[in-house]
C-alpha cells in the first residue's frame, strides 16, 4: 500500500503537469493532497514526494531561476515539515488539550472534548472555505481545501481508535483515547535517535535533566458518595465491579501515571557532536562503531557515568563520516540498491563478511575484488535462490537514462533526482540506524529504487535517440569521460571492484550506444530502430525475471502458518506460551485469529510486556484463553513504575534465597522505594529465589508425570544472575509465584537464554516449546541442551500434531533465511527428541524421529548442514551404520567444500571468515570420528579426506595474517 500510494501521487502531479493551463486543473493539486492524507495511515513515505512535487509545480507555474529552485525546496521543506510535525501529532495534541478540559476540568465522560473539538475543526473548515470563496482568494482557498483533505485522508487512523475501543485480543498500543494516539503515532516505544547534535556512545551524563511529555492515563473512578473506592484503567473491569456491587457510580478523569520528571537525558557539551551517528552505547554496536569507522579516537578527560574521573576516547568528526558514509550508506543502502540493479549474491543476513548478504555482478573478476576467489564457490552459495547476477545491465541503461534525461531535459531530472534523493539518502540520515539490524531494510527506500526506474525506462528511449540525433563526438567524450573517470578510480583505490565495474559499464553502455547510432546511420526507419531499442531495453528486465522468479515466487510455501501451528500444538491445553519479538509471535496471532488454531493457548510477547497497556490486555480474556493470572496491581506497574526493578543481594558469593511470593510483595510495596536523586527505585535484596512446589497440583495438572514422581522437588531453587530485571520479567515472576502449577507455563525455543530468566535447569522440552516444571536437570553447556525431555508428549506432538509447511514437496519452492533459522530450531529439537528416545531403548520410535526429519525437511528444499551433526550421530547410535554413513557423506562434502573455499581466498579475507572455517574443520573432524567408530572401512575413508584438508587447514593458519577488510566497495 505505501509503494501505491508513493507511485500514484507522483503520477496525479504528472498528470496535472499535463493539464496545468486547463479548466479545473486543481483538482489534481487536491487529489494529491488527499492521497498525501491517506498515504500517512499506511507509511510516511508518500510523504517524500512533496519536494518533487513543488519543483513540477514551480517549473511549469514561474520561470526558472537559481533562487527560485531554492525557494521552492525551501517552500516544499516546510510543507514537508508541517504536515509530519505538525498536523500528524498536533492535531491529536490539541485534541488532546480539549479532552483535558473537558473531561478533567468539567467532569463530561471521555471523548467530549474529541467530539467538541471535532465540531470546532469542522467549523472552521466551513467557514474558511466560504470566505475564501466568496472574498475570490483563489490561493487561499486552494490551501485550505488542501489542508481539508490531508485532514479527511488522514482521519482514516479513527479506524485505529474504533478498533481498539472494541479491546480487540491483539490491540498494539492501545491507542482507545487521543493521549495513547499520540504516543502510536510518535512511535515512542521505539526511543529516539539524534539527528543534528548529539552524544556519542560514551558522552558523559550532565548534572541535570529536562522533563519529558508527562503520560496521561484514563482512568475510570469507581465511588459512593463521592468518595473514589476503586480505581480502573480500563472501563470493562469498572462496569463489572458496579455490576457486582450496586450503589457505585464512574468518574472519568485523565490522570497522570507518569510526570517524566527529568527523564530525558542531557550530555556534557563537548563530548556531544554534530551530525552524530555513533550514539548507541549497547555493547554490540559500539564494537561495530569501531570497525565500520576504523577508530582511534582523541583522548580527553572526563567522568564516567558513574561520576568517577576517567579518560574518554571521543571519536573524531572523521571517523563519525567514515561509520555514516561505510555503513549507514554504504552497507545499508548502496549494497540495497546494487541488490536490485547489479545483482545479490543471497538473502541470507549480512554484517559485512565476504560471505552474507552482499551485492555482486556475475562477473568473477569484478566479484573477486570484493568478495574473494569465485572460481571454487561452494554449493551451499552457488545453490541459495537469491543468487541474482544481473551483469549490472539495470544498473547500465538506468545510467545511461540518468546522462540522457540530465542533458535534454534537465528540469525534469531535477524532479526525479529530488524523489531519488528524498526515498533514499535522505531517509538514511533520518533514520541513522544502529549496527546489527535485527533485519535488512532494503524495504524502506523501495521509493529511491521506483526512482531510479524511471531512469531505466529512459534508458531505452535514449537508445532510440542515440540513433537519431547523437553526433560520433558524443560518444567519444561519454567514452573518454567514464573512462578516466574509471582510470582515476583504479589509481586511489585498495582494491578495483568500482574501477572494473566502470570500464564495464563503459565498454557495455557506450558500446550500445554506439551500436544504435550506427543501426541510425544504416536503417532510416524509426519504427524499426525503436522496435529494436525496446527489444533491447527488454533484455534486462527478461534478465532480471530468469534470475529473480525462484526467490520471489511464493507458492506453495506455507511453513509460518504451520510453524505457528506447531509451537500452539507444542503446548497442554490453557497453557501461557511466552513468546520474544515479531518474528516469534506475529504466526502464532495470526494462527489463533484467523485459522482459530489452539486459542486456549495464551501468547505472551515479552518484548511488549514491558508496557503497561500490554499488560493490561493479558489480564483479559482472549478467545478460549483465560486471563493471565497476575498479581501485580495496575498502579504498580503503571509506565514509569517499576520499569526496573535492582536486584541487590547483600552477599554476592552466597545470596540468601528468597521465597518468590515474599520478593514480590518486597519489590511492589512502595514503602520498600529507594531514592537516587529525585528518582525513587524498586529492589529486592536478592537475587536468588525459590517457589515452592505442591507435587500433588504437579500431577493432577499434568506438570508432571506419574513415572517422574519421585524426581519432584519441594521447590524450585534458583539465582537469576544479573543486577536488574525489567518489567516484562518482573510479570513473569510474578506469574511463576502466584500460579500454584495450575495453568502450563511455557517458553518457546527461539526466546532466547536472557528471557528465561536462569530457569533453564527447569525446562522440560515438549516439542517447540520448554514447559516449566519442578524438576531439576543441569543444563549442558556443551550441547547447549536446556533441561530435560519429556519423550512421550514431543513425541505424540511432532507425529500426529506437527505440520511441516509444504517443505518436502517435489515442486519448486523458496524457504528464505528466515524460514531456514526456524528449520534449524526444528532439526535441533527432533534431534534433542531422538537422543532422548535412544537413552530409553526405543530405538523404533527414535528411527522414526529421524526419518521424518530427513523426510520432512529434505536436502533439495531445506539444505543440509552442520546442524544435523546430532542426527548422523543418532542414527550411529541405534547402529544403522547405512543411515549415518549417507548423511555424513552429505555433511562432509557440504563441509569439504566450504573449507576448499575458505581456504583458496586471499590472506586479506580470510580474517572474516576464519571463525567459519574453524567450525567447519572441527564439524569434518568430528564426522571423521564418528564415522570411523561406527563403520571402520567408511570411516578410514572421510579420515583420509580429513587429514588432507587438515593439512591444508593448518598450513593456511600459519600463512595467514592477522588483516581485516569489509567486503563493500565504496562509492
Amino acid at each position: 500500500m505505501s509503494s501505491f500510494f508513493t507511485a500514484i501521487t507522483f503520477w496525479a502531479i504528472l498528470k496535472w503537469e499535463s493539464e496545468a493551463h486547463q479548466p479545473h486543473h486543481t483538482r489534481w493539486l487536491i487529489l494529491i493532497c488527499y492521497l498525501l492524507g491517506l498515504s500517512i495511515g499506511v507509511q510516511l513515505l508518500g510523504l517524500l514526494c512533496i519536494p518533487a512535487i513543488a519543483l513540477v509545480y514551480y517549473f511549469k507555474r514561474y520561470e526558472t531561476t537559481p533562487k527560485g529552485v531554492m525557494l521552492t525546496l525551501l517552500i516544499s521543506a516546510v510543507i514537508l515539515g508541517a504536515i509530519q510535525a505538525v498536523i500528524i501529532p498536533g492535531v491529536a495534541k490539541l485534541a488532546g488539550t480539549f479532552e483535558l478540559i473537558f473531561v478533567n476540568d468539567l467532569g463530561l465522560p471521555f471523548n467530549t472534548g474529541n467530539l467538541v473539538y471535532f465540531v470546532v475543526v469542522a467549523t472552521l473548515v466551513v467557514l474558511g472555505l466560504r470566505w475564501t470563496q466568496r472574498s475570490g482568494r483563489v490561493i487561499l482557498n486552494t490551501i485550505v481545501l488542501g489542508v481539508t483533505v490531508i485532514l479527511m485522508g488522514y482521519s482514516t487512523y479513527a479506524m485505529t481508535v474504533i478498533r481498539s475501543l472494541a479491546n480487540p485480543p491483539i490491540d498494539e498500543n492501545n491507542p482507545e483515547n487521543v493521549f495513547n494516539l499520540v504516543s502510536y503515532l510518535n512511535r515512542e516505544q521505539y526511543g529516539d535517535r539524534p539527528l543534528i547534535i548529539g552524544q556519542f556512545w560514551d558522552s558523559p551524563y550532565a548534572n541535570t535533566r529536562e522533563d519529558g511529555t508527562p503520560v496521561y492515563t484514563a482512568t475510570y473512578l469507581v465511588q459512593k458518595k463521592d468518595r473514589t473506592v476503586r480505581k480502573f484503567y480500563d472501563g470493562w473491569s469498572a462496569d463489572h465491579f458496579v455490576e457486582l456491587n450496586p450503589g457505585h457510580e464512574i468518574k472519568h478523569e485523565y490522570i497522570i501515571t507518569d510526570a517524566r520528571k527529568g527523564s530525558e537525558l542531557l550530555y556534557e557539551p563537548e563530548f556531544t557532536m554534530f551530525f552524530p551517528r555513533m550514539y548507541s552505547n549497547q555493547a554490540s554496536h559500539i564494537s561495530a562503531y569501531k570497525r565500520w569507522s576504523d577508530f582511534k579516537g582523541v583522548a580527553m578527560r572526563g567522568t564516567d557515568r558513574e561520576g568517577k574521573p576517567t579518560r574518554i576516547y571521543m571519536p573524531t568528526q572523521g571517523e563519525n563520516l567514515r561509520f555514516f558514509l561505510s555503513y549507514q550508506v554504504d552497507w545499508m543502502y548502496w549494497r540495497y540498491f546494487m541488490w536490485n540493479f547489479a545483482g545479490r549474491q543471497n538473502d541470507v543476513q549480512g554484517s559485512g563478511n565476504i560471505m552474507d548478504g552482499n551485492w555482486l555482478t556475475g562477473f568473477k573478476t569484478i566479484d573477486a575484488e570484493r568478495l574473494g576467489n569465485q572460481d571454487l564457490l561452494p554449493s551451499s552459495m552457488t545453490n541459495n535462490k537469491a543468487l541474482n547476477k544481473f551483469y549490472l545491465l539495470p544498473l547500465i541503461l538506468g545510467t545511461i537514462g540518468f546522462v540522457f534525461q540530465l542533458l535534454k531535459h534537465g528540469r525534469d531530472w531535477s524532479v526525479v533526482m529530488l524523489l531519488f534523493f528524498f526515498t533514499g539518502i535522505a531517509i538514511v540520515i533520518y533514520l541513522n540506524q544502529t549496527p546489527y539490524q535485527p533485519r535488512e531494510r532494503d524495504y524502506a527506500y523501495v521509493g529511491s529504487f521506483y526512482a531510479f526506474t524511471i531512469w531505466v525506462g529512459l534508458g531505452v528511449y535514449a537508445l532510440f535517440d542515440a540513433a537519431r540525433n547523437l553526433a560520433l563526438r558524443e560518444i567519444g567524450i561519454t567514452a573518454a569521460a567514464m573512462l578516466g573517470l574509471g582510470g582515476l578510480k583504479f589509481l586511489v583505490e585498495d582494491d578495483h571492484a568500482v574501477s572494473y565495474i566502470l570500464f564495464t559499464m563503459t565498454a557495455i553502455g557506450v558500446g550500445s550506444i554506439a551500436v544504435f547510432y550506427g543501426l541510425g546511420r544504416v536503417l532510416k526507419n524509426d519504427a524499426v530502430i525503436a522496435s529494436l531499442a525496446t527489444l533491447a531495453g527488454l533484455a534486462v528486465p527478461g534478465i532480471m525475471v530468469a534470475e529473480g522468479w525462484d526467490d520471489h515466487n511464493r507458492s506453495h510455501r506455507t511453513p509460518a502458518p504451520d510453524l505457528a501451528s506447531d509451537y500452539l500444538e507444542s503446548c497442554a491445553p490453557n497453557a501461557i506460551l511466552f513468546t520474544n519479538g515479531d518474528n516469534d509471535t506475529f504466526p502464532l496471532w495470526y494462527a489463533q485469529e484467523v485459522e482459530g488454531v489452539r486459542t486456549d493457548v495464551r501468547v505472551v510477547n515479552l518484548s511488549l510486556l514491558n508496557t503497561d497497556w500490554y499488560i493490561d490486555q493479558m489480564r483479559r480474556k482472549a478467545y478460549e484463553s483465560d486471563p493471565v493470572p497476575f498479581t501485580i496491581a495496575p498502579e504498580k506497574y503503571r509506565q514509569g513504575t517499576r520499569d526496573a526493578v535492582y536486584l541487590v543481594p547483600k552477599d554476592d558469593e552466597n545470596p540468601a534465597v528468597m521465597d518468590l511470593r515474599k520478593a514480590i510483595a518486597f519489590a511492589t510495596d512502595d514503602k520498600n522505594l529507594q531514592r537516587a536523586g529525585t528518582d525513587r527505585y524498586a529492589y529486592i535484596p536478592t537475587d536468588a529465589f525459590s517457589i515452592a512446589v505442591d507435587s500433588a497440583q504437579a500431577l493432577a495438572t499434568g506438570t508432571v508425570s506419574l513415572a517422574d514422581t519421585g524426581r519432584i522437588e519441594d521447590a524450585i531453587v534458583w539465582r537469576i544472575g544479573r543486577s536488574a530485571v525489567m518489567k516484562n520479567h518482573l510479570m513473569v515472576l510474578d506469574l511463576l509465584a502466584h500460579n500454584d502449577w495450575k495453568r502450563p507455563i511455557y517458553f518457546a525455543v527461539t526466546t532466547g537464554p536472557d528471557s528465561y530468566i536462569g530457569l533453564q535447569d527447569y525446562f522440560q522440552l515438549e516439542g517447540l516449546t520448554y514447559r516449566v516444571v519442578p524438576i531439576y536437570t543441569p543444563s549442558d553447556a556443551r550441547t547447549g541442551t536446556l533441561g530435560r525431555v519429556e519423550a512421550d508428549i514431543m513425541f505424540k506432538n511432532v507425529t500426529e500434531k506437527f505440520k511441516w509447511g509444504n517443505m518436502e514437496t517435489e515442486g519448486p519452492i523458496y524457504l528464505d533465511e528466515n524460514i531456514l533459522r526456524m528449520t534449524t530450531n526444528l532439526r535441533l529439537q527432533l534431534s534433542s527428541l531422538a537422543e532422548e528416545l535412544i537413552a530409553q531403548g526405543r530405538k523404533d520410535d527414535a528411527r522414526t524421529i529421524l526419518d521424518l526429519s530427513l523426510e520432512k525437511m529434505p536436502d533439495r528444499n531445506v539444505p543440509f548442514d552442520r546442524i544435523l551433526l546430532p542426527t548422523v550421530e543418532a542414527y550411529y547410535a541405534l547402529g544403522d551404520a547405512k543411515a549415518g554413513n549417507e548423511l555424513a557423506e552429505r555433511i562432509f562434502t557440504i563441509m569439504e567444500e566450504n573449507l576448499t573455499w575458505f581456504l583458496s581466498l586471499e590472506p586479506q579475507y580470510t580474517g572474516q571468515i576464519s571463525k567459519e572455517a574453524e567450525i567447519t574443520h572441527a564439524v569434518m573432524g568430528r564426522l571423521a570420528m564418528q564415522a570411523s567408530a561406527a563403520d571402520t572401512t567408511f570411516g578410514d575413508s572421510l579420515t583420509a579426506r580429513f587429514r588432507v584438508m587438515d593439512d591444508m587447514y593448518k598450513q593456511s593458519k600459519e600463512q595467514a595474517k592477522p588483516t581485516r577488510r569489509m567486503s563493500k566497495a565504496r562509492f
